[in-house]
């Protein structure tokens, strides 16, 4: 009896620690951890860029919701990257968007009026190209004539202070395009970002789409 007992008890404590089920009796055999419902969801811990970044030793796959950058993140073995792979906002001037540990936005500087690129954290090796497209004069519904720029961009540094990516461009008039195309190098990832300058530089678009 008392072997049955054991062999009993060490059957039910199996059983309670390879599965858990909540709000259901019955966990689904493929699942370390079944939560059943129609009326919540699971939350999970939301936190800024400088907590993320402050996590001891992330383990791969750690996730969490980023509330600087309004997405889910991953670590991934080495570094922290967002779960969508492209972020599109409408911003004004000076306001950023992030994606992974990059971050973008117009610069408000009235002589530099481009794209200006940092990190969330750290010191990343950069290279890539722009295309520029921008009216020469104001522009209304019909738009006017204008002028095609591009750049190539060596491979250089990117910290977590705001640079602009090409330090000669100016863009005077709304509806001018910026097209950069870089490459992370320290992370081997490649990034389209993406800019249509709103009237009097507000309500921009932007974009930061992740290639691989």
């Amino acid at each position: 009896m008392r072997f049955l007992l054991f062999f009993l008890l060490l059957f039910n404590h199996l059983n309670v620690f390879s599965q858990v089920g909540i709000n259901t009796s019955s966990p689904h055999s493929s699942s370390a951890l079944d939560v059943s419902s129609t009326t919540k969801g699971v939350l999970i811990p939301r936190m800024t860029n400088t907590q993320m970044n402050a996590i001891t030793s992330p383990a791969t796959g750690l996730t969490i919701f980023n509330t600087d950058a309004s997405a889910l993140y991953q670590f991934n073995g080495s570094h922290w990257c967002s779960r969508e792979d492209r972020i599109s906002k409408r911003v004004d001037d000076g306001v950023a968007i992030q994606l992974d540990n990059l971050k973008v936005r117009l610069s408000t500087n009235n002589n530099n009026r481009s794209l200006e690129l940092c990190t969330v954290s750290g010191t990343i090796n950069i290279s890539g190209s722009s295309f520029n497209a921008y009216p020469t004069t104001s522009v209304s519904t019909g738009g006017v004539g204008g002028s095609i720029s591009g750049w190539v961009r060596q491979t250089n540094q990117l910290t977590t202070s705001f640079t602009p990516f090409e330090g000669s461009m100016n863009f005077l008039w709304h509806s001018a395009i910026q097209n950069i195309e870089i490459m992370d190098e320290t992370n081997n990832h490649a990034y389209s970002l993406f800019l249509f300058v709103g009237s009097s530089f507000k309500g921009n678009f932007l974009s930061i789409k992740r290639i691989y």
